[in-house]
C-alpha cells in the first residue's frame, strides 16, 4: 500500500471512528475503541487501527471532558 493510500484509509476510519459514535451511544464509541486497540495489538501498526483509535478516543475524551464541566 502506497503512502497516499494509507493516508486516504487513516481519513476514512478517522472519520468513521469520530462520526459513528455520535449516531449512536458512547458505548458504541468505547467499543470501537477497544475494538482498533486490539486489531492494533495484534496486527501491528496500520492505518485502520490509528484511524478507528484517534476517532473514537477523540469522542470519548469530548463527552468525558463535558460531563467533568458542563456549560451552563
Amino acid at each position: 500500500m502506497g503512502l497516499i493510500e494509507a493516508f486516504t484509509l487513516f481519513l476514512v476510519c478517522l472519520y468513521i471512528g469520530s462520526e459513528s459514535p455520535r449516531i449512536g451511544s458512547s458505548t458504541l464509541a468505547l467499543a470501537i475503541l477497544l475494538f482498533s486497540l486490539a486489531y492494533l495489538y495484534a496486527l501491528g501498526p496500520s492505518a485502520i487501527g490509528f484511524g478507528l483509535a484517534i476517532g473514537s478516543g477523540w469522542v470519548l475524551l469530548n463527552e468525558m471532558v463535558e460531563r467533568a464541566t458542563p456549560l451552563r
